[in-house]
């Protein structure tokens, strides 16, 4: 069984910025994961879908500058401010990680235990290792949130919006996407273009839109509402600009801040995609759903006059976002999600993202509790990249402690 100093289980975002920063530090360590695949799941299954994000946005880290979003699409004639597409975000990231983190094993981990002071990890060719310390860097894979009254419904007739593999699969169907939020609206666009009849169904008495941003704003515009990785606002410039400040506020308001900063809303480019395009229904509760005649049925709360509906349909599409919950992380023994001291349902961290459980780190949405609303998106992989490499780079000490513990040699990286 071999043994390294730092495994990263995830090669999304986080995790390929995380490894390009230990690489550049010279940090023994293995990446676990098919790169950038939550991303190109969601590109593949068809039609125009786009970050909600500035282009600037929505780097991947590295020190080796060359390696930015606006690098890769500016040369090809691509989009470097809004809107850009997921497809062309997703090729970014394995571009990015074929020049910067070449040595990523796509491989899954099936297994994380504690063994001693270090963990035993168990991978699904069969290896077994033992790693010191283990990042997780598995982004929203996994979390995908169903609502329960949707639980009674068959998995092929209630779906979440990111595991619909093919909106044309649905051409000439009924479908009712519930939802208020980016993807709810993107996929009732997406169902209509595909040829099929989607029905929105909104629990709030609007949907909300964000207007254009300019490329040239006055100055009062850029005072007012500036521009950052995380959004327009001077909260979206605080939360960008100071990203490490956010933990050190105290919990109770933090967690609050982070459930309601930004709300359900759409993008620009969407409005005109929806609005006037298909049914939707405001103010509207789904209070019951079953299967009828191979159907999806649906009893329909209306806010207006306290009456209730039902509307059947062929399919459901939830659009209902992502629950952070280490008790999600099956890969984790349960003994050592037990272990995990929690903020809410997401892991409390330390400064340098690690659990309760010693040398056990999480980045990425994990994290967002702990370290605030940046971190839900890819902007915040720079900051996570640096205060974690810094934390296990031979300057810290860290190195040095497990030298000591282990004194037998240790494999070569594959990032030296």
């Amino acid at each position: 069984m071999s043994h390294i100093a730092v495994a990263i289980i995830g090669a999304g975002p986080y995790g390929l910025s995380l490894a390009a920063h230990l690489s550049a530090r010279r940090v023994e360590h293995r990446i676990f994961g098919h790169p950038m695949r939550f991303w190109s799941d969601i590109a593949e299954a068809g039609g125009q879908r786009y970050l909600k994000s500035f282009c600037f946005g929505t780097n991947l880290s590295t020190p080796v500058p060359g390696y930015s979003f606006a690098d890769y699409n500016g040369p090809r004639g691509l989009e470097t401010f809004e809107p850009c597409s997921i497809a062309n975000f997703t090729e970014y990231g394995r571009w990015f990680q074929q020049h910067n983190v070449p040595w990523v094993e796509p491989v899954e981990v099936e297994h994380v235990d504690r063994q001693g002071e270090s963990f035993a990890i168990s991978l699904s060719n069969g290896e077994r290792i033992v790693a010191d310390r283990v990042v997780i860097a598995t982004g929203l894979s996994g979390f995908a949130y169903v609502p329960a009254v949707l639980s009674s419904l068959p998995a092929d007739l209630a779906v979440h919006t990111s595991a619909v593999t093919s909106f044309t699969a649905f051409k000439g169907r009924d479908v009712a996407v519930i939802g208020a939020g980016q993807s709810a609206l993107e996929a009732a666009a997406l169902l209509r273009e595909a040829g099929a009849r989607p029905q929105l169904l909104v629990r709030e008495s609007s949907i909300r839109w964000h207007d254009r941003s300019s490329l040239e704003p006055g100055l009062w515009e850029r005072l007012r509402w500036p521009i950052s990785g995380l959004g327009r606002g001077l909260k979206a410039k605080a939360l960008t600009e100071f990203p490490g400040a956010f933990h050190r506020v105290p919990a109770r308001w933090r967690t609050r801040f982070v459930k309601s900063h930004l709300p359900a809303e759409g993008a620009w480019w969407l409005r005109d995609r929806v609005e006037g395009q298909l049914p939707i229904h405001l103010g509207v509760t789904v209070v019951d759903a079953r299967e009828v005649s191979s159907r999806g049925a649906l009893e329909l709360r209306l806010a207006s006059d306290a009456g209730e509906r039902q509307l059947v349909v062929d399919h459901v599409i939830a659009g209902s976002g992502y629950d952070i919950d280490v008790g999600r992380l099956t890969f984790v023994s349960q003994h050592l999600r037990s272990a995990i001291e929690r903020l809410g349902r997401a892991p409390k961290l330390s400064a340098s993202f690690e659990a309760s459980v010693s040398g056990l780190h999480f980045i990425g949405p994990l994290s967002a509790m702990s370290f605030g609303p940046l971190f839900r998106f890819v902007t915040g992989s720079e900051y996570s990249a640096r205060v974690v490499s810094t934390r296990l780079s031979p300057r810290s000490g860290f190195l040095a402690a497990q030298k000591k513990a282990h004194p037998r040699q240790s494999p070569a990286s594959r990032a030296l």
